[in-house]
This record gives structure tokens, C-alpha cells and sequence, in this order.
């Protein structure tokens, strides 16, 4: 498990940092990108006991972006595969319709890890 505020340092500022709530635990971490409303975000995904967090950058490091969804609040979770190939993709769709497209490594790993906290809930 790691810290409660989770960041790496650049500089003077915090990268990646966001709150726990809790008694919450971060379960796993890996560099990402997501796509969302438009928009595509370089940055960090986290999987907690309690959540779905992505904190990224869209321009600078100066302008954060963090994407939360509780996983009581996740409607369906699928793998598929960027460009037809490559199996690096889940599709997050929320009970509120949204869609979150996250690129990530160890795609299946993901899965299966958020699917086990999904059903524990």
C-alpha cells in the first residue's frame, strides 16, 4: 500500500497528488492516458479500495485534472484494444452514462483487479 497523499515531486510541485478518503487504500498505480469528453489527459491511474482515481495534466503541469468514480458508481467495465491490436484499453461507463476511455498497460491485470473490487463492494 502507499502513502495517504500520493505525489511525486517536480520541482515545487506535486505531481499525480490527490486525498484518500478514510480508511482507503490505493491497490494498484501505473502511468496512463484518458480519454473523456473530448479531451485526452497524460497522467497517473490509481485503482483504491473505494474508487477509480486518474490525475493528469492536459497542457502543463500547472493545470491538474482528476477523474474519480466510486466504484459503486461504475455501470459497466470492457476491455478492448486501441487500433484493433493492441490490448491496452477499458472502458469505464458510469451509472450516469458517462464514458472513460483508459489506455494503460497490463490491460487484463486492471480488469480483473477493479472487476474483484467491484464485486466486494
Amino acid at each position: 500500500m502507499l502513502e495517504n497523499n500520493i505525489s511525486k515531486t517536480v520541482g515545487e510541485i506535486r505531481v499525480y497528488s490527490f486525498a484518500l478518503l478514510t480508511d482507503e487504500k490505493i491497490l494498484k498505480k501505473d502511468l496512463a492516458n484518458l480519454y473523456c469528453d473530448g479531451e485526452a489527459f497524460n497522467g497517473a491511474f490509481y485503482l483504491t479500495s473505494e474508487r477509480i482515481v486518474f490525475v493528469g495534466y492536459l497542457l502543463d503541469i500547472r493545470h491538474k485534472y482528476i477523474e474519480e468514480v466510486p466504484l459503486s458508481h461504475i455501470r459497466e467495465l470492457r476491455q478492448e484494444k486501441a487500433f484493433f491490436l493492441i490490448p491496452n484499453v477499458l472502458i469505464v461507463t458510469t451509472i450516469q452514462n458517462r464514458i472513460l476511455k483508459i489506455v494503460v498497460t497490463r490491460r487484463s491485470e486492471w480488469y480483473q483487479q477493479i472487476q474483484e473490487q467491484i464485486d466486494n463492494q
